[in-house]
């Protein structure tokens, strides 16, 4: 409950959920006028005085992270420097085609970059009849959604793991178009619920090379997130070891960049920009 200076009005919780800013607006310039007729001396934003928690901090980010990380991460106080760690490279669509010549109960799409090698080759218009479509998180949803192709199921918050955990038991088959190089999750999950699984590589993971301001200020930075296992693995051909601690996004990607050296500080509760803050600030605030 907000009481007023003179204490004859009051407003509730619900109330203040209902005000709008121009109402705010205006009771803070009242306030303000009131505290300085009364004798204060100047009033100071507190905003403008208050120590942000990841001030003096430099964060590493892929270019291609969830959207709103680097500017979240700013917002608290981080000095982000972004740079592309891959880059993809479609492959023929010869044993794709095949694939979808078959009974297919389930397609899953595991990125949006996966939706986005496809877009050329006509998924939609390719499905087999009765054949389902499932996202691996919000982010590939809505790329198919782009793409005229609407997902019958999507795992939230989104992660291998949290399709396995949305799919019930099996039997039955499952196509997972992606990349060359193939997660665990979550065909392994989807495997052991009974699931006939067949992964087929529809685009190549390429490692980019990184800017000379990342390579040389690599040590120093006070941590990486890691956005795909890929993203690790790229760092680590560019830049010597030990690196960064590393901020992961999952569970798998927390894997990679530990298998490649990298020392694991955190790993998001949820793979999107609020998942990644909140760890970030676990790890550093």
């Amino acid at each position: 409950t907000v009481v007023s200076l003179d204490g004859s009005r009051q407003v509730s919780r619900g109330a203040i959920a209902e005000a709008t800013r121009s109402a705010a607006t205006e009771l803070g310039a009242v306030v303000a006028d009131r505290l300085l007729a009364a004798g204060a001396g100047s009033l100071a934003e507190l905003g403008a005085t208050r120590l942000k928690p990841l001030s003096g901090r430099r964060i590493l980010v892929p270019d291609r992270s969830p959207e709103g990380t680097a500017a979240a991460l700013e917002a608290a106080g981080a000095t982000v420097v972004q740079a592309a760690f891959t880059s993809y490279r479609p492959l023929p669509t010869a044993e794709l085609e095949h694939a979808l010549d078959e009974h297919w109960d389930w397609v899953v799409l595991t990125s949006a970059n996966t939706v986005t090698t496809l877009a050329g080759f006509g998924l939609a218009g390719r499905l087999p009849v009765g054949t389902r479509i499932a996202a691996v998180g919000p982010a590939t949803a809505a790329a198919l959604a782009e793409a005229g192709i609407t997902a019958d199921l999507v795992a939230r918050p989104g992660g291998g793991a949290a399709l396995v955990a949305a799919f019930g038991a099996g039997p039955g088959s499952v196509l997972i178009p992606g990349a060359e190089q193939v997660s665990a999750e979550p065909a392994s999950g989807l495997t052991a619920k009974g699931w006939t699984v067949r992964a087929v590589a529809v685009y190549r993971t390429i490692p980019c090379v990184l800017p000379p301001e990342v390579v040389t200020g690599w040590p120093a930075f006070d941590a990486f997130v890691v956005t795909a296992g890929s993203v690790a693995r790229a760092a680590v051909e560019s830049a010597a070891l030990p690196g960064p601690a590393v901020v992961a996004i999952g569970a798998s990607a927390a894997e990679a960049a530990g298998a490649a050296g990298l020392q694991v500080v955190a790993v998001a509760d949820r793979p999107d920009a609020g998942g990644l803050v909140e760890a970030v600030l676990a790890a550093l605030a």
